[in-house]
């Protein structure tokens, strides 16, 4: 996203090094308190009785408060960024169900590299993944910036390689949220029998969360299992903010003309339109909703990545594009993705998008089969499987 521009404010670069998110990690950190919170207390097992009273003074101030951007916002001005990361990462984390997708994902990671390293490639793909269509809905221009990943090119390439039905939706690589909404809801209509798991990045992921929850009544949606929303823009971001408030509008506007690329799609990405949709938007219960969320500390962060990231500091931890706490969506399942940054530059990442898919798929016929089990022990209470879905209780 042409979001650039200069910033020359700076922060702490202090060494630190840890597991995070089941992955060990060399950085640096903007704060000491972040260090040790890395290096010690995030299993809770520090030393220093005056960083770990503050760190449970922080603990027992925010214990039963939302995870969203108000949240984070005043733990990165209490303690630091780096630290309201942690903290999040931390508090996703002991929910016994992320817990468990973010286990079995590394697990699956794990396995598929051991495959490859062995040319192994019959297993990679699990039977549950081939009963489904991939279907990926590309970011902000996807056609324009090739390099970006936002076509998902190479998972597209990878995923047919391994014999697993994919599509691309052709939305509009600089429309509003609303216009690719659209265009996303009459692809999902079109097709009423499908077995679809949805795939989308950045800018798609409000107007994923558009097309299914408000468009799409809810029978339409029956096609879909799953979506996997890949850094999504869900409530926006304050780059969107900035670039559209006078006087620095009109420069964007000009770096967005010399680059040859649409800005009409910026406006629907502030954060107060994207709030205003959102609470509008209820997607059915019955899709599993996934959010894989590329969580950088500060020492992460590199190359043009940068000012954007420094720009967005202010408001709490980030990945380079969005506020992390917006990412998430109600009844979701998060799974975190440490060291990188919005883009997912990760050189494994074709095989890290084939271990969630394999999560995900396999989860979805647990479910499944579940319901159905469900459903027949409660025959004579007349419940079915659509109708135990719709309750919710598939997200409790």
């Amino acid at each position: 996203m042409a979001l650039g521009w200069i910033s020359c404010a700076s922060y702490p670069r202090i060494p630190a090094a840890g597991d995070l998110a089941g992955k060990p990690i060399t950085t640096t950190v903007d704060s000491s308190l972040a260090e040790y919170y890395l290096e010690n207390s995030l299993e809770g097992d520090g030393n220093d009785p005056i960083l770990n009273h503050q760190i449970a003074g922080i603990d027992d101030r925010y214990r039963g408060a939302s995870l969203d951007r108000q949240t984070f916002k005043a733990i990165s001005q209490t303690a630091s960024p780096d630290f309201a990361a942690l903290f999040l990462i931390k508090k996703l984390l002991s929910n016994p169900r992320n817990l468990k997708f973010q286990t079995n994902y590394l697990a699956e990671t794990k396995r598929i590299k051991s495959d490859l390293k062995r040319n192994e490639w019959s297993e990679i793909v699990r039977p549950a993944l081939r009963r489904y269509e991939v279907v990926f809905v590309p970011g902000f221009h996807y056609l324009t910036d090739r390099s970006s990943g936002a076509d998902f090119a190479n998972q597209r390439q990878f995923f047919r390689e391994l014999g697993v039905r994919v599509r691309l939706i052709g939305t509009e690589e600089d429309g509003t949220v609303e216009q690719n909404a659209a265009i996303i809801a009459a692809n999902i209509r079109a097709q009423p029998d499908a077995n679809i798991i949805l795939v989308s990045t950045s800018k798609a992921g409000p107007e994923v969360a558009l097309a299914l929850g408000k468009i799409l009544p809810p029978e339409e949606t029956t096609g879909v299992k799953a979506w996997i929303s890949v850094g999504g823009l869900i409530r926006g971001t304050p780059l969107a903010d900035f670039a559209t408030t006078w006087p620095q509008s009109w420069i964007v506007r000009l770096m967005f003309l010399y680059s040859r690329t649409g800005f009409q799609g910026i406006p629907s990405l502030t954060t107060t339109a994207s709030q205003t949709r959102m609470e509008h938007i209820r997607i059915p219960a019955r899709i599993l909703v996934i959010e894989y969320v590329a969580a950088p500390l500060s020492g992460d962060i590199y190359g043009s990545v940068s000012s954007r990231y420094i720009r967005l500091r202010k408001g709490g931890p980030n990945d380079g594009l969005t506020l992390l706490a917006d990412e998430l969506l109600p009844n979701s399942i998060a799974v975190i993705e440490p060291g990188i940054d919005h883009f997912y530059a990760a050189p494994d990442i074709v095989v890290k998008s084939v271990a969630l898919a394999n999560v995900v798929a396999e989860s979805i016929t647990r479910e499944f089969h579940s319901c159905l089990s469900s459903s027949s022990s409660s025959s004579s209470r007349g419940i079915g499987v659509l109708e135990f879905w719709s309750t919710g209780e598939f997200h409790r």
